[in-house]
């Protein structure tokens, strides 16, 4: 049973979007969570670049969008985890490969046996990392920014 009433929230599938979207840094940068699928396998992130700002910086905002992927794909494996685990970042690297246009779209995926053999590693060893590649791409399907996240995951005493 969650600890508070945010708890019980967070750990909803349907409520997650909205929360987290309501997050000052996602939403100060316009960054969605379009949808968490209700087994927590897959969830979908999506933000607007305006036209004026595409060819100054819309690089950044798919920068932008690739810092809020580790949050989903954290919020996604604990979801699968439940909640005798804590998975946070380590370390990330971000390639960008084109200016971001339009609306930008990143899908994450975490596999229910990706997620079980994660839970299988930490049966015999107190933490494990991962290593999930994001991509982000444009509405014409051109990537815009490829990430590699190294995620921790523990057990919790």
């Amino acid at each position: 049973m969650p600890k508070t009433l945010l708890h019980r929230y967070t750990s909803s599938p349907r409520a997650f979007p909205l929360l987290a979207s309501l997050y000052p840094p996602l939403l100060g940068s316009g960054i969605r969570i379009r949808h968490i699928a209700p087994d927590w396998t897959r969830g979908e992130l999506s933000m607007h670049v305006a036209p004026w700002t595409a060819n100054t910086n819309g690089t950044a905002f798919g920068g932008a969008l690739f810092a809020a992927t580790d949050v989903l794909y954290g919020a996604l494996l604990s979801g699968q985890l439940g909640g005798g685990y804590q998975v946070w970042t380590k370390s990330a690297t971000i390639d960008f490969r084109a200016p971001g246009r339009g609306r930008l779209r990143c899908v994450v995926d975490v596999p229910g046996p990706e997620a079980d053999a994660i839970r299988e590693r930490l049966a015999d060893h107190p933490s494990t990392s991962v290593v999930h590649t994001a991509v982000v791409s444009d509405s014409r399907g051109t990537t815009v920014v490829e990430a590699q996240h190294t995620m921790f995951i523990r057990r919790k005493s």
